[in-house]
């Protein structure tokens, strides 16, 4: 038996300190995994409410993921419902439908870089003005990702779950979750060279 597995029977018995270790663990994951999905002004609520879920179905985890894999596929769901609540529902059912990008050369046939973008250096007032406005960009753009590509990069990007890991969370294939994540970055690479350029969002 290993170290979370113990971790999860702990919990499961509704020892105290095992709850209290699972939600030190993984509390600030939930918080990235829904800040993009629902805004920093809800991704509290997503979190809370995934943590009422969870510990509600704790005793009918058989632990066929990772603790976290299956935290995740709990917060995309209250962030659905969260959004649902305030008439700014998710569609779920226009997954992978996205026109694509003129950018295809600048990944690889894996989803890395074919050409990284250079540095950056940030040392005068001017240039970390600009690093802000960047960032408030970024952010911008990446709530106007479609919900499954912004699902996939938050996986793999903010909470650093492995490709088998997201598949199984989000009910998809390994190969559907690398085209999702993919067009999100393309989509982002062609806003940072425009910023880049023009120094517009």
């Amino acid at each position: 038996m290993n170290e979370e597995q113990a971790l999860i029977q702990g919990v499961q018995r509704g020892e105290t300190a095992a709850c209290e270790t699972v939600i030190r663990t993984h509390h600030r994951f939930l918080i990235a995994m829904a800040t993009p999905l629902v805004g920093a002004d809800l991704a509290a609520d997503v979190a809370q409410e995934t943590w009422i879920r969870a510990f509600a179905a704790i005793a009918a985890f058989e632990g066929r993921s990772r603790l976290r894999t299956w935290l995740a596929r709990i917060a995309l769901n209250e962030a659905q419902v969260l959004l649902r609540r305030r008439r700014r529902e998710l569609s779920w059912d226009c997954w992978g439908e996205d026109p694509g990008s003129p950018l295809a050369g600048r990944f690889d046939a894996a989803g890395g870089w074919a050409r990284p973008p250079q540095p950056w250096h940030h040392d005068t007032p001017e240039s970390l003005l600009t690093g802000a406005e960047l960032y408030a960009c970024i952010r911008k753009h990446l709530h106007r990702l479609p919900d499954d590509q912004q699902a996939v990069l938050t996986m793999r990007e903010l909470a650093g779950l492995e490709f088998a890991e997201i598949a199984r969370a989000l009910g998809l294939t390994e190969g559907h979750v690398r085209v999702l994540l993919h067009r999100a970055r393309q989509r982002l690479q062609a806003m940072l060279e425009r910023f880049e350029e023009e120094g517009t969002c």
